[in-house]
């Protein structure tokens, strides 16, 4: 069921790939072969370029670790693209109204930069604008990383009208079903995906779907890692179907000291259709990952990751709880370091071979 699913998604997404990028198809392959002959950016302050790779550092290092293997002429892009990604998937429904006038500034800060890109002669009210939009650091990295690979705006403002609608759903990152969460992912981490191979100079529909598949996995082993965190990680519909408690899900202590086993049980279950789903995609990724372009290889690291903590989560049977599982989250502990140091050692070689 999931896969018919998923396969009528992945042909309807790349439909919508096709369309948004027909218009300027040419002048990005132009812009693809000039890519690591110029510099990433002609500004001398570098301090919005220092402030997005010190956030995903910060906040997303398994990222981070991956834009250190990228060329140096897109390490600027890169990090500006992560830090968006970070910066608008850290905004919380709890925030009500206000989270809804952050995601639209950033919305609305992605169509100025577009919009004065292409206007034939700016006035200078819209100068003076974007340049108060630039005083942002992540959004000046964003307009260079535009500029520099002519990156395509419907990707950009389709991450962040996704996040609004979840916003206004008051869902928060929670899903009614797989096939919410699929779609979900597909229209947040595999547009994200897309960029990146844009960085890279890589327009390619074989690409486009490996990194769809990448992004869904990478998507799902997020949210199955964020259990027990303060957040619903398991869709609605596994929750009914394992009857899992979902008190346990948001504090997991008393699992965690061995209080009732059943439920225990009851979201390993769960969290076992989880890794399977995610699972599938990330195989078919591999499968096809020599139909990715060389230049575009560093943009599919993120199924690394994805891959070795499925292998993690396999081990311990699925048992989310295991301190084995759980103290990788922990960089203070034995485990978190050898995962971090385990990380890094996973990506050089794929980095080295071009295969994960």
């Amino acid at each position: 069921m999931h896969a018919t699913a998923s396969l009528r998604m992945r042909t309807s997404l790349n439909s919508f790939i096709t369309q948004t990028r027909t218009t300027s198809q040419g002048r990005r392959r132009v812009m693809a072969t000039r890519l690591f002959s110029t510099e990433a950016s002609s500004s001398t302050d570098n301090s919005h370029v220092l402030h997005n790779r010190n956030l995903v550092q910060s906040r997303d290092y398994e990222s981070f670790a991956i834009g250190l293997l990228h060329p140096a002429a897109i390490q600027p892009s890169f990090f500006a693209l992560r830090a968006f990604h970070v910066e608008i998937a850290s905004i919380q429904a709890k925030e009500s109204s206000v989270a809804s006038m952050r995601m639209k500034w950033w919305f609305d800060a992605i169509q100025s930069l577009y919009q004065y890109r292409n206007s034939a002669e700016a006035n200078s009210s819209s100068s003076h604008s974007i340049t108060a939009i630039r005083g942002n650091p992540t959004i000046k990295g964003l307009d260079e990383a535009i500029q520099s690979h002519n990156l395509t705006q419907r990707f950009l403002e389709r991450m962040v009208e996704t996040r609004m609608g979840d916003l206004e759903k008051g869902s928060s990152g929670r899903f009614s079903t797989m096939k919410d969460m699929i779609t979900f992912f597909e229209r947040t981490h595999s547009t994200l995906m897309f960029l990146h191979l844009e960085t890279c100079g890589v327009i390619d529909e074989e690409a486009d779907k490996v990194a769809n598949c990448i992004g869904i996995a990478s998507g799902i082993v997020n949210m199955i890692r964020s259990i027990g965190c303060g957040h619903v990680g398991i869709p609605d519909d596994l929750i009914r179907k394992y009857k899992v408690k979902e008190q346990y899900i948001n504090d997991p202590r008393a699992l965690i000291a061995g209080e009732d086993p059943e439920a225990r049980q009851a979201m390993q279950k769960a969290v076992k259709e989880m890794a399977d789903l995610a699972g599938k995609y990330i195989s078919h990724a591999r499968k096809h990952q020599q139909d990715v372009p060389s230049g575009g290889k560093c943009a599919i690291l993120w199924g690394v990751s994805s891959l070795r903590y499925l292998e993690r989560l396999e081990s311990v049977d699925y048992d989310i709880l295991e301190e084995k599982i759980r103290n990788i989250e922990n960089t203070d502990s034995y485990d978190g370091r050898m995962w971090r140091l385990g990380h890094m050692m996973y990506l050089g070689r794929a980095h080295l071979t071009g295969v994960f």
